[in-house]
């Protein structure tokens, strides 16, 4: 479960999320929409503890954000997050990028990560095993944001 409460970040004098207020429940698909320059991707970058906040809460399944004490790594490890630019290691195929956080963050067996990347990617349509975008997480997520077109096609979805 997300829940975020009166999020407001600012940078300068520039007050780009004024308020923001969001409650997404377990296993719900939630996509952020808006034009260029609206807050998208910093709102995603506060959720997920890249961006830090001005003020207001961001509670990630228990985990508040906003406390010091907070291991956003642990967090990161809960919830899924896929903003627009893939960012993919470009040296890597898309299968072994999808890999690698099962492997790294989670200490899974290369295999159980190479089949479960194989089934994500295949849903990203025929022919698109190695070289497609994979459109669903390889792990399990407890909760997943998104900033992508075309993520969550086929689930019920939000918009914020």
């Amino acid at each position: 479960m997300i829940f975020v409460e009166n999020l407001n970040k600012k940078f300068g004098p520039n007050h780009v999320l004024k308020g923001v207020d969001c409650h997404i429940r377990e296993r719900e698909v939630v996509c952020v929409i808006g034009p260029s320059g609206s807050g998208k991707s910093t709102f995603l970058r506060c959720m997920n503890g890249l961006e830090s906040i001005t003020s207001g809460s961001i509670v990630i399944n228990k985990h508040r954000l906003d406390d010091s004490k907070t291991n956003i790594n642990l967090v990161r490890q809960e919830a899924g997050m896929v903003f627009q630019h893939f960012n993919l290691f470009p040296h890597l195929k898309v299968i072994d990028n999808v890999m690698l956080a099962p492997l790294k963050v989670a200490k899974a067996n290369k295999d159980e990560a190479r089949a479960k990347a194989e089934i994500a990617a295949g849903k990203g349509g025929p022919g698109r095993k190695d070289g497609g975008l994979p459109r669903e997480p390889v792990r399990r997520s407890d909760a997943a944001c998104s900033h992508s077109p075309r993520a969550g096609h086929g689930s019920k979805n939000h918009a914020l």
